[in-house]
């Protein structure tokens, strides 16, 4: 019994070894190549990406604005997150929260309700979102917000 399972034990090695050095031998010297290069950068990248984990901040309570459109009040309530791979951007964000909540219910209150129906006109709306906040808060160099999500959105 113990020399049938080397015997096996023997042929699988044998034809993973074969089914390898075939492959190596069609694939050709440039896939080789790309192979490596791919294999020796992917840890290096999933190192970097590890070590840069995102921080959010919650803008809470959420917003609530109220505009006109067509003779008729409409509201608007949204609750956003703002996100940093460096808890120095998050702790500046809090810390000037009152300038920001104050910047961002101007932005809203003066908003268009066709627009903000459109997918369009919510993504153009989160990317004012941003560049409000930006130019609220002022980073030190090489510090960035790296983005504002809305983690709520109703229209009435």
């Amino acid at each position: 019994m113990n020399k049938m399972l080397i015997i096996i034990i023997a042929v699988v090695v044998l034809l993973a070894g074969g089914g390898g050095a075939a492959y190596f031998f069609l694939a050709g010297g440039d896939d080789e190549s790309v192979v490596a290069e791919t294999t020796a950068e992917a840890p290096e990248e999933a190192a970097e990406e590890e070590e840069r984990e995102a921080i959010y901040l919650p803008l809470d309570p959420a917003f609530v604005v109220n505009f006109e459109h067509n003779g008729s009040i409409r509201y608007l309530q949204l609750s956003l997150q703002v996100m940093s791979y460096e808890q120095a951007v998050i702790d500046k964000v809090e810390a000037n929260m009152p300038a920001v909540r104050n910047t961002l219910i101007l932005l809203f209150s003066g908003q268009n309700f066709d627009e903000l129906s459109t997918l369009q006109g919510k993504e153009a709306l989160r990317l004012k979102v941003k560049d409000a906040i930006l130019k609220v808060v002022h980073f030190k160099k090489g510090q960035t917000l790296n983005d504002v999500y809305f983690t709520g959105f109703v229209m009435q």
